[in-house]
């Protein structure tokens, strides 16, 4: 590996896989410390974040995750929080959650539209609008959405 990520910061919302095998913010998460990143990681399974972080320790890079409803604007902006004191200003944001319900409008329940809505849009609006602070303390820094 080029290290291209040395030095760098990078926070990774559902971090762990929902079932066996890799997917894609477990993938991310092991790839950026696999690249010099230093990787703080969260999931609402702490058990599926720390399986990510013991492939990415066991591989020698540096990895911290903690358990997160991103749906909660008091968790995210302590997530956020705690990747800042434990590795400095974030350079990376990856928003990597996502949900979805099966049916149309008429089969659907408010819940579940709400819980969608909540788990796909309002949880990347929650980390950017904390994180973001943290990338304009450093003059840069890049955010993505990954598509589930």
């Amino acid at each position: 590996m080029v290290k291209r990520l040395e030095g760098k910061v990078a926070l990774v919302t559902g971090c762990g896989s929902s079932g066996p095998g890799w997917g894609n913010g477990k993938a991310m998460a092991v790839l950026f410390a696999r690249e010099g990143a230093k990787v703080y990681g969260c999931d609402i399974h702490l058990d599926a974040a720390r399986e990510t972080e013991s492939i990415v320790r066991e591989e020698g890079g540096a990895m911290s995750v903690a358990q997160c409803d991103v749906t909660d604007p008091g968790a995210v902006e302590a997530l956020v929080q705690d990747c800042v004191t434990t590795y400095g200003d974030i350079d990376i944001l990856v928003n990597n959650v996502g949900t979805a319900r099966l049916g149309g409008v008429v089969e659907q329940s408010l819940e579940d539209w709400r819980l969608v809505f909540d788990i796909n849009l309002t949880s990347m609006f929650l980390t950017c609008k904390h994180a973001i602070p943290s990338m304009l303390r450093k003059g840069r820094g890049a955010s993505s959405t990954s598509a589930r």
